[in-house]
């Protein structure tokens, strides 16, 4: 297959729902084995105005008025979003033996069509368009691919089955937002640790670091030394994930304890890269390597993601982790092992069961934006379309097909695709895109993303046109990120398969 910056070939595949449930719950609380990780925002998705930064400091959210999108950046993230759903998509089908329902055609599944799924289910359809089949050079290691749909990770060695509280004091990790795309911080990783900035990703499963051995790709990135940590073991397994540009992410796959805040992942399978995709290069991506916080069956590596692994042990209070992404400093941070409930209003917390446990997939009951002029409201999904979307920590956009996008900017004079970005990217009129921020109906609660955090700065300095956080080029199923993130507390809740959404404190 080949893929280019743009979402469109990878993503020309429709939607696939069961009918949407929805619980409400009130019962998640703060515990002393929670684990609360701040996190910093910083920018610089927006170049920074002119002049010094206050205290040396990347331009703030509160810059954006006079300064303008970094679109190299931009286009680099919308790269990698495209190589990362590429590769997970394909690791789904050689781990499960069956390829992933939104990668099918959806258009014939009508109400009551899905209403028997459950996580693990399987649903075969056609494919939306003659696709090239997936090699396994596009994900591939050693590993022989499962005989049977529903059969566990077969032919992999043991990974990471003991997790245990490091020590009881917390450890805070220092987290920064960067390109408006990540969730940046610090774990440690071997035996005497070594520490490393990681992307802290809902949308992927493995965790990828730059090995010492790495080639001048990964310049720029600390590189993790297994010959320095007496925890490490070599498990004798390449894995290597081919992009369309040409380039790619190879390496060797070690298993080694892993410190994130007060916990352990002992025996944490890792992925050590000897070389790194353009997109993940410096400094376009300024952490050293990716966490995945998704689940196992689109593990590139065939492995359990690190949650997964400190959930084994039983030493959570809770299998459960949660975001608080706010542009208001002190307000943003991951917690771990349960929620802070001080950063949420509890009574607005609405559980959406997961529609299939692989990405953190939930039906989405609709998307609508204001009319302008007096026009009506515009909607582009409701209950009928039976729409998925994929909540994604690691995307900065919002990201649904051409078609929905061309429905929600039309008749908005001056919108148009930003061609320097590529990829489906939007650009309004800035005294316009306020009025056109959307409503996300989850269940039968409504969340409305801000006129701030939808209007990601001008296009150049000086420019009246701003770009838009809703994008096309993908999909009729829906990419939900930290545009839509930041105006809500989101619960991941692994043990119950579901994600919450509540409104913030």
């Amino acid at each position: 297959m080949r893929l280019t910056p743009t979402f469109a070939l990878l993503f020309a595949i429709l939607s696939f729902s069961p009918s949407p449930i929805l619980t409400f719950a009130s019962e998640t609380s703060n515990n002393e084995n929670t684990i609360r990780v701040p996190l910093e925002r910083k920018w610089v998705i927006t170049h920074p105005p002119p002049g010094p930064s206050p205290n040396g400091n990347l331009a703030s959210r509160t810059d954006s008025a006079t300064s303008c999108v970094n679109k190299q950046f931009l286009k680099s993230h919308v790269q990698r979003i495209a190589e990362k759903y590429h590769s997970t998509l394909a690791a789904y089908e050689l781990n499960t033996g069956s390829p992933h329902p939104l990668s099918q055609v959806g258009s014939e599944l009508g109400e009551g069509f899905l209403d028997n799924l459950t996580p693990g289910s399987h649903v075969s359809t056609l494919p939306a368009f003659k696709m090239a089949k997936r090699r396994r050079s596009d994900v591939d290691t050693t590993f022989d691919a499962p005989s049977t749909p529903n059969a566990p990770l077969g032919g992999a060695p043991p990974v990471s089955e003991v997790v245990q509280r490091r020590h009881t004091k917390r450890d805070d990790i220092s987290l920064a937002e960067v390109n408006s795309n990540m969730w940046m911080g610090t774990i440690t990783v071997g035996t005497p640790p070594q520490s490393f900035t990681v992307d802290f990703d809902t949308g992927s499963s493995d965790l990828i670091l730059p090995a010492q051995s790495c080639d001048s790709t990964c310049d720029g990135h600390t590189r993790y030394d297994p010959t320095q940590s007496s925890s490490s073991t070599n498990m004798s397994t390449t894995f290597s994930m081919a992009y369309g540009d040409g380039s790619n992410v190879a390496g060797t796959q070690y298993a080694d304890n892993v410190y994130m805040g007060g916990y352990e992942a002992v025996n944490q399978t890792l992925g050590a890269a000897t070389t790194y995709s353009s997109s993940l290069q410096f400094p376009s991506f300024l952490p050293d390597g990716l966490l995945g916080m998704g689940f196992p069956t689109i593990s590139v590596l065939r492995a359990s993601p690190v949650f997964q692994t400190m959930v084994s042990s039983n030493a959570l209070m809770q299998a459960v982790f949660g975001f608080a992404l706010s542009s208001e400093a002190g307000k943003s941070e991951l917690t771990i092992g349960g929620t802070n409930t001080n950063m949420y209003q509890e009574s607005t917390l609405a559980y959406i069961p997961v529609s299939l446990a692989a990405y953190w997939q939930i039906p989405l009951a609709g998307v609508m934006r204001g009319g302008l002029n007096g026009a009506p409201d515009v909607v582009v999904a409701n209950k009928t379309s039976y729409a998925q979307a994929i909540i994604d920590t690691g995307t900065t956009l919002i990201v649904t097909s051409d078609s929905i996008a061309q429905q929600f900017y039309a008749n908005v004079t001056g919108a148009k695709l930003d061609t320097d970005i590529g990829g489906g990217v939007w650009s309004v009129p800035c005294d316009t895109i306020g009025s056109l921020a959307p409503t996300f109906t989850f269940g039968s609660s409504n969340f409305t993303v801000s006129a701030s955090t939808f209007n990601l700065g001008p296009t150049s300095n000086g420019s009246t046109d701003c770009i838009a956080g809703l994008a096309g080029g993908g999909s009729s199923w829906w990419i939900i990120g930290d545009v839509f993130l930041q105006n809500v507390y989101t619960v991941f809740d692994v043990a119950n398969t579901r994600v919450g959404f509540a409104d913030l404190a």
